[in-house]
């Protein structure tokens, strides 16, 4: 790689990092248990990753649900992060944590639905996720 291409990949990390201004916590489920309480089984999650990210949003687009036979509205989101941050896992949680430009993301959480994509000139991961509704 010459170094002009590794300098410029680099400056690109920087700048991307840069726009990263809001926190989150990434988990991922590594087993299940029973909550005595409900008998319901639920997740056992561990702590992958906590650090800068970026929500980022396209537009909105109409998607058949059969179920209930009407258009809903789906937003594409992907989730943006630092490129070595973690090993990305479909199916990990992401919890936005902090804001500083919106405080109405805060924990809002949402479901990594692809791999980052591997590339040797990458400025962030960005990987597609689903909004959880709570």
């Amino acid at each position: 790689m010459s170094a002009r291409a590794r300098a410029v990949t680099l400056r690109g990390r920087r700048r991307a990092e840069a726009l990263m201004q809001d926190q989150c916590l990434i988990r991922r489920v590594t087993g299940q248990t029973t909550d005595r309480e409900t008998a319901k089984v639920v997740p056992i999650y561990a702590d992958v990753y906590t650090g800068k990210c970026k929500l980022q949003s396209y537009e909105g687009y109409e998607q058949e649900k059969n179920t209930a036979e009407t258009a809903l509205t789906v937003q594409r989101m992907s989730v943006h992060l630092p490129v070595g941050a973690y090993r990305i896992n479909v199916g990990d949680v992401v919890e936005i944590t902090a804001s500083r430009m919106d405080p109405l993301l805060v924990g809002r959480k949402f479901r990594i639905t692809q791999e980052a994509p591997f590339k040797t000139f990458a400025t962030a991961y960005r990987v597609f996720v689903d909004y959880i509704a709570d």
